[in-house]
């Protein structure tokens, strides 16, 4: 639903850095997956906050990835200091940094919004 509107604005931005979160939650008995939002634990590196697990908390009944945590915060922290998540900027036809899921390289992204 984002990835779309995301890549667009990225294409007609030119100068921008570009993720895509695949880890799914299997929250609301999987139905939640990899939706709008379900990165920020990652991000701010809080996997430990009991109020994220269980059936219906954000992460889900299953322990979340550290290592993906620590990966993703790492880079937010690069980003934050340097300007530089450790990946290439945006551009049509190159592949966009994917974080978690079973694709490490992410899909190729086109200036159109489809990837």
């Amino acid at each position: 639903m984002f990835g779309t509107g995301s890549r667009r604005a990225a294409a007609a931005h030119g100068n921008a850095f570009v993720y895509e979160f695949a880890w799914r939650s299997e929250a609301l008995g999987g139905k939640l997956g990899a939706a709008h939002a379900v990165e920020l634990p990652f991000v701010f590196d809080c996997l430990r906050l009991p109020e994220l697990h269980g059936p219906g908390g954000l992460l889900g009944p299953a322990e979340a990835p550290a290592r993906l945590a620590t990966e993703m915060h790492t880079a937010w922290v690069r980003f934050a200091r340097t300007g530089d998540p450790g990946w290439p900027r945006f551009r049509h036809g190159a592949h966009v940094r994917r974080f978690g899921g079973d694709a490490p390289a992410g899909r190729r992204a086109t200036g159109n919004g489809r990837a």
